[in-house]
């Protein structure tokens, strides 16, 4: 008998995949994985990071094994073109060591990072989408340091690209954190896109309200702060055969972060952080792409922090290009004793021969070999920590090192 379903579960699984097409399922996902060694040290890779900035460049300079698993399940479909969709996904990171890792344990965890529903096209609803549960929400990051500037994802719910005219777009969304079991907060999330410059691009603005509720002991110890956040973002298409985008943001109190999905209750409410963020992807030919950023965030009375990079790639052929990267990072503490107003400072530069399926900044999956060289300064080795373990860590009182290594990276 238990031979005979064995054979069975085949068969089983065919018809429910056969079964799920029918009703428009879609799989996608994202990984990277890799491994690497320090030059000239025992141990694995390293990966460099400066204290206090709130990226890295990534090029050959990511540790760890990182997965998402998306589902896509067509719900329903009404004849008048009203449909419900169910939207899935699963993460999971690891450190990189063993052949055989469980889900939890010493730098391996899974998340659920989206489970939600979807309504398209209801006749009430002016073309927009009503939605609820845990989501990714309009997040816009930039890829090379993998900075979402404006991210205002969790749980949820919403109405989403309600047409104003011809080109205008409102959408609200009201999203829930438990940020503790003393202390909560209410965040309100308004936006209007697609206001039309001619022939000079568009913008989006976007207006974060947050509310706290908290515990008479919350309270007491000062959890209970709300905040506001603003956001104006440009975006022109078409700029040497890429795009362009230019974001200033404001927030104060809980949203003075500028991180949007985990507001601070503690933060005071006069507290304030102006943030500027400059991308532009080009792809001037099929033989030259790239990317390259620039961040500048101020955060009163704390610190300053600026970053610039840029990743040129040379498409060789359909399947092998060379990437570099290079990027800077400096952090000026504007509040503290002498020795924390010192200025932390890290440079990394990367160079990864590819072999990739097909020409584009784009194209995925990439195969790549890189070698990796980083410098920093005695504040960035000796404060918070420092790059890379500080003192205590890999480099002692070194300040700068090498790594080497591979890494696949894909999407679908």
């Amino acid at each position: 008998m238990k031979r005979k379903m064995l054979k069975l579960l085949p068969v089983a699984a065919a018809m429910t995949l056969v079964g799920l097409s029918a009703q428009a399922f879609e799989f996608h996902g994202y990984l990277r994985s890799g491994g690497g060694s320090t030059l000239g040290k025992n141990g694995g890779q390293t990966c460099f990071q400066l204290p206090g900035a709130y990226s890295k460049y990534r090029l050959g300079n990511e540790c760890e094994t990182y997965a998402e698993l998306a589902a896509d399940q067509d719900l329903f479909e009404g004849k008048d073109g009203v449909k419900f969709v169910y939207h899935g996904r699963l993460a999971y990171i690891s450190d990189q060591q063993q052949d055989f890792e469980s889900f939890k344990g010493n730098g391996r965890d899974a998340a659920l990072r989206e489970n939600w529903i979807e309504a398209k096209e209801l006749p009430f609803a002016g073309g927009g989408t009503v939605w609820a549960g845990k989501r990714f929400y309009e997040r816009n990051d930039v890829h090379i340091n993998d900075f979402y500037y404006w991210d205002t994802s969790g749980y949820g719910a919403g109405i989403q690209d309600v047409k104003l005219g011809d080109t205008l777009k409102f959408s609200y969304a009201l999203f829930r954190n438990g940020n503790s079991s003393e202390s909560a907060t209410t965040r309100h999330d308004f936006r209007l896109g697609g206001i039309g410059l001619g022939g000079y691009g568009d913008l989006t603005v976007g207006l974060q309200l947050n509310t706290a509720d908290a515990t008479s002991a919350a309270k007491a110890a000062g959890q209970d702060n709300g905040g506001q956040a603003i956001t104006v973002q440009h975006f022109m298409g078409g700029v040497l055969g890429g795009f362009n985008k230019f974001a200033v943001q404001w927030g104060k109190g809980s949203a003075r972060n500028l991180v949007f999905a985990y507001p601070d209750n503690g933060q005071d409410e006069a507290s304030k952080t102006f943030r500027v963020v400059e991308m532009l992807q080009w792809q001037i030919n099929p033989s030259f792409s790239g990317m390259a950023t620039f961040v500048h965030q101020d955060q009163k009375d704390n610190y300053k922090w600026t970053s610039f990079g840029v990743r040129p790639v040379w498409h060789v052929s359909d399947y092998f290009k060379v990437q570099a990267e290079y990027g800077y990072d400096q952090v000026t503490p504007t509040s503290g004793d002498d020795i924390n107003r010192q200025t932390r400072r890290l440079s990394k530069f990367t160079i990864a021969p590819t072999i990739v399926a097909g020409r584009g900044f784009w194209a995925r999956p990439e195969l790549r070999l890189f070698y990796t060289y980083a410098k920093w300064n005695d504040a960035a080795r000796d404060l918070w920590g420092g790059v890379a373990g500080g003192t205590s860590g890999r480099f002692g009182s070194d300040t700068n090192g090498s790594t080497i290594g591979f890494q696949v990276e894909s999407w679908w």
